[in-house]
């Protein structure tokens, strides 16, 4: 059992290889599930657009509270929980989420870097989104000189990225140690 963050921006490939990672560990007999923070927050606000900051943090800390339920419930059933949808920038950030684990678990975090423009080609593929703004997220994620985890350039096709990442974490690559944050 181990938990898996996988941070991104937009449009990097997140949905895409955590779906693949978790094919690949089922077919290999390790039982694992994919939880998508922003799936949480859909439920309670699919628009993203709140009527009020109150509401917004209300409905943020609510999605918060049950992914990390979600994420207890898995790991304590025998689960490797491959996470997205959250910024883990720093562990400051993942000891948000790890502390309120029932037990301690390997944790990995997989930062996907991925060039801007491949990130705006594949944001165009999708389909435009008025919320989402590349250019300050890259922004954002350009101005970190050191990153925990393990960068890795998410730029080949899905399935090569994802093999890729599988022998990374069979590797420990990405270890972080959360304990010390």
């Amino acid at each position: 059992m181990k938990l898996v963050l996988i941070d991104g921006g937009p449009a990097s490939g997140k949905n895409t290889l955590g779906e693949i990672l978790v094919a690949d560990l089922n077919a290999i007999g390790e039982k694992s599930v994919l939880l998508d923070h922003d799936s949480y927050i859909e439920k309670l606000c699919s628009t993203w657009i709140w009527i009020s900051d109150e509401q917004k943090e209300s409905d943020l800390l609510s999605a918060r509270i049950s992914f990390i339920e979600d994420i207890n419930k898995s790991l304590q059933q025998g689960f490797t929980v491959i996470t997205i949808g959250v910024r883990f920038l720093t562990v400051g950030d993942v000891s948000i989420y790890t502390s309120k684990l029932a037990a301690k678990y390997p944790v990995y975090l997989y930062h996907l870097s991925v060039p801007l423009l491949l990130r705006k080609q594949r944001l165009n593929q999708r389909g435009p989104h008025s919320l989402i703004d590349l250019d300050k997220d890259q922004k954002d994620r350009d101005a970190i000189t050191t990153w925990p985890g393990y960068v890795y350039h998410n730029v080949n096709s899905p399935e090569s990225d994802a093999k890729e990442l599988m022998k990374l974490i069979q590797a420990n690559e990405g270890l972080i140690d959360v304990n010390n944050s």
